[in-house]
């Protein structure tokens, strides 16, 4: 017996009639939507008052925002996201030689995540974006390794300073390393290893040499301007 059926008691059933037909009343204003609209300034909105208001315009979707809208191209066959070994492997991140403006840029970027993480982002969306930082033992040159094994220990004296004081809130500050240390790295899954640590005062020393380095390589190239100049950029962000 269906559910539209219905039952009487002599046992006949007489089934519901068809369902009305629905009509709707839609109007087409797609021509009107266009001729209002170029009376619009760039970042002006046009909206119905009494059905959008401040609780539908934060929970909309922005266009034309990578992170928002999943329709816009860039966000159609991203690859997916290289590790430290994988990019290594595909030459994607180099670990050898670099020139002065690579190392400059790489050196900018991650100061810019390390402000951003003191804003109140996570270390995982700012800081260690930075793959360099996933594996810091496994580069080959000196005065980037130096530099990335130094940002682990700026780390650490920002968190130990700031847990101490013990004056921030959760939306403040995220102190959460997500099991990045210079001993380990979540994503090999290895344990953690206490013969990769360095010490503050190894750290220092390591910096140091490479400032000598640096030093020398202004000096020899001082025919040269433009090196020269990245050089010594190089020179400031190590010192």
């Amino acid at each position: 017996m269906g559910d539209n059926d219905d039952y009487y008691g002599d046992g006949t059933m007489e089934p519901m009639g068809a369902a009305p037909e629905v009509i709707y009343n839609w109007v087409d204003i797609t021509s009107d939507f266009f001729k209002h609209i170029q009376d619009l300034q760039l970042g002006e909105l046009l909206h119905d008052g009494h059905l959008f208001g401040l609780f539908e315009a934060m929970s909309a979707i922005e266009m034309m925002d990578p992170k928002m809208d999943a329709g816009m191209l860039c966000n159609r066959g991203n690859p997916k996201p290289l590790n430290f070994q994988q990019a290594v492997a595909a030459g994607k991140l180099k670990i050898g030689v670099l020139e002065p403006s690579e190392m400059i840029g790489i050196m900018d970027a991650t100061m810019a995540c390390i402000v951003s993480w003191l804003e109140g982002h996570s270390l995982a969306q700012t800081v260690f974006t930075n793959l360099y930082l996933h594996q810091p033992h496994s580069i080959n040159n000196k005065v980037l390794k130096a530099y990335c094994i130094a940002i682990y220990k700026l780390l650490d004296c920002i968190r130990d300073c700031i847990n101490k004081a013990q004056v921030f809130e959760e939306e403040d500050f995220l102190p959460m390393g997500y099991g990045y240390r210079l001993g380990s790295n979540p994503q090999t899954g290895n344990s953690y290893d206490a013969r990769l640590e360095v010490s503050e005062q190894k750290c220092v020393l390591m910096l140091r040499e490479q400032e000598e380095e640096l030093n020398k390589k202004v000096r020899d190239s001082s025919s040269d301007e433009d090196v020269s100049k990245y050089i010594q950029r190089l020179y400031s962000k190590c010192h």
